[in-house]
Parts: C-alpha cells; sequence; structure tokens
C-alpha cells in the first residue's frame, strides 16, 4: 500500500512524499509594479513548500507573450518565477509550473484558428517549457481541462477541425506531443512533462485513448481533473470520493505513469484513503494548502489542519486576506 510519506521517482527527481500542491490560481495576488508576478507570490509558494508539500505546482500561467516577453514572461515577472523555484527547492520540494495556452476564455471555438496560429501556439508552449526549465523549475504541466483551449482541443465533441490537428485521437493530442522530442532535446532526460486532463473528452473511452497517447509519447504524469463538462457519471457505491476523483482512478488503470488523484482532498483519513485504496500515486491538495500552507506537514505528523471551511464564495477568488481559514494559520513548532 501507498503512504503519505513514500517518495515517489519521475525522471530522477524524488519527491519526499505523495502531496501535490495543485496549480490554483491566487486570483487576488498583485505583481511588483507592471509585472503579473511579485513578491506576494514568492511568499505564497515558499511557505507552501517550507510546510512539507512534496510537489509544488504553479498557478496556470499563459504562454502568451513568451516569444516577446511580455505579459506574464517579461523580465521582471521571470526573475521572479526564478526565485520561486529556488526558494521552493531549498526547502526540499520538487517545483513545477502549469502552462496554459489560448487565454481563460471558455467560449473559445478551437475550430477557428487557421492551422499556422496553432502551430504557433506551438511553439509558445515550446518556449514556455525552455523558459521554465532555464529558470529552474523541475517540470511543467499543461493544463489540458477545465474547457479552456487546450481542453476543447483534445475534446473529440468539440475539436471538429480538418488539418493535422483534429481527427482521431492522435492529432487532437498533436499540439503537445509534437513538441515534446525538441523540449526533451533542449531540457535533457530530467525535465518532467505533465499533463492535466479529464478522463471524460466526452467519454471515458475517449479519455482512455488520450491518457495513452500522451504517455506513449514520453508524458511522464497525468494530473487527472475534468474536461470540459464536469462530470455527471455515478461512481461505484463502495467509491468513497466523487466522480472527479473517479475519473483519476479509471485513468491510473489504464497508464502505467504516476496519476495524481484530486477534488476536495482536505484531510489525512482522504489522502490515506486515495493512497493506500490504490486510486492515485498522488493526493492533489488545493484549497486545503491556500487555508493551510504547513497542510502537508500537518498530515505527516497526524496534526489537525487549519481546514478550507468550503465558504460558499471562496475569497481566494476575490480577496485572500479575508479567508477565515487562512486567519487561523499558525506555524507549527519544530
Amino acid at each position: 500500500m501507498t503512504q503519505i510519506t513514500d517518495t515517489l521517482t519521475i525522471r530522477g527527481h524524488s519527491v519526499k512524499n505523495r502531496i501535490a500542491m495543485l496549480p490554483i490560481m491566487t486570483f487576488s495576488f498583485k505583481g511588483d509594479g507592471e509585472d503579473y508576478f511579485g513578491q506576494q507570490h514568492i511568499t505564497h509558494y515558499t511557505e507552501a513548500a517550507k510546510g512539507g508539500t512534496g510537489l509544488v505546482i504553479l498557478q496556470g500561467t499563459n504562454v502568451s507573450g513568451v516569444l516577446t516577453e511580455s505579459e506574464k514572461w517579461t523580465p521582471g515577472c521571470q526573475n521572479t518565477l526564478k526565485t520561486i523555484a529556488a526558494n521552493a527547492k531549498s526547502q526540499g520540494a520538487v517545483v513545477m509550473i502549469q502552462l496554459a495556452c489560448g487565454g481563460g476564455d471558455r467560449t473559445v471555438d478551437v475550430n477557428l484558428p487557421s492551422t499556422e496560429e496553432i502551430q504557433t501556439r506551438q511553439q509558445e508552449m515550446l518556449k514556455a517549457a525552455l523558459n521554465a526549465h532555464a529558470l529552474g523549475f523541475d517540470g511543467v504541466e499543461y493544463h489540458f481541462a477545465h474547457g479552456f483551449f487546450l481542453c476543447k482541443m483534445l475534446d473529440a465533441e468539440q475539436n471538429r477541425r480538418n488539418d493535422i490537428f483534429g481527427g482521431n485521437a492522435e492529432n487532437r493530442a498533436r499540439i503537445l506531443t509534437d513538441i515534446i522530442p525538441k523540449i526533451r532535446s533542449a531540457t535533457g532526460e530530467n525535465f518532467i512533462i505533465a499533463v492535466r486532463m479529464g478522463a471524460y473528452i466526452p467519454t471515458e473511452e475517449l479519455g482512455v485513448q488520450a491518457a495513452k497517447r500522451f504517455e506513449a509519447a514520453g508524458v511522464d504524469m497525468l494530473d487527472i481533473t475534468f474536461g470540459v463538462e464536469f462530470p455527471s457519471h455515478p461512481v461505484p457505491k463502495d467509491f468513497p470520493f466523487g466522480p472527479v476523483t473517479y475519473s483519476g482512478a479509471l485513468i491510473k488503470r489504464t497508464v502505467n505513469i504516476p496519476v495524481i488523484g484530486v477534488y476536495g482532498l482536505r484531510s489525512e483519513e482522504q489522502i490515506k484513503t486515495l493512497l493506500e485504496k490504490g486510486y492515485a500515486d498522488m493526493a492533489g491538495v488545493a484549497r486545503g494548502i491556500l487555508a493551510d500552507p504547513h497542510f502537508a506537514e500537518r498530515v505527516i505528523k497526524g496534526e489537525a489542519v487549519n481546514s478550507c471551511l468550503a465558504c460558499k464564495e471562496c475569497f481566494w477568488f476575490t480577496d485572500h486576506t479575508k479567508c477565515p481559514a487562512r486567519a487561523k494559520t499558525h506555524t507549527p513548532k519544530h
């Protein structure tokens, strides 16, 4: 049985435990000057690493602007990201950054861009990975989930393109799989490439096809959440979690690379069950770490966490300083 404190080796990187900080957005953070990233981000991710998190995945960062050092890739932003990566690693965490493509508009129609425009986005995806490597990150996670651009490229119902990026499962994944050899060539054998995706795109069979295609192309890890729509598929009566977590268990049975299981994991008991039952290789924690950056350390020690209160409207979308759970957080004594 997998235990929380078991290490996990990915591309030569030893993740010290099975708790991953998911790439949840810090909407109310302010950057430094005109830059998107700043000291608030440095403190946030450094504290999560200091709090014992084995794998830290930075929030979704749009690759747009990477070719011109603009938007989230200004020199100032890159300096901040470099500091985050160094700080997280100094605390013993493996650190990655999630890369998004095509902006945050879920209404986007992936059938409209020309082949050349998609190829330009591929170049942005490639360059962002190379930048992440140069800045000291151990890997990248591409955001093929939650109804955004890459998610719809992967989804057979959304993607009706008749060029090399549409049609079968191989073509729908091509926007990433074509550039993986180039990433490997430029970054070496120890750089982690992961994908965040759903299991239903729109069917389980097609989700499995995509997962296997990514694995065959050299993806090292899958972070399984939901795709265009939140899953409403029934789960077995004896399965102790909801449909998103069940999605991860489905994919784990079909691939040989590590799978992160997610959704509403906020207690030691939940994480132990997820891992010991073999539903996932790692437990992805989002709001639990937002509420308590020392979540991992407390869980490992069997201490009570400052639990997310599941507020009707999460303050991390508006003003994180008002998070009632975070207000109670204190640094554990060592």
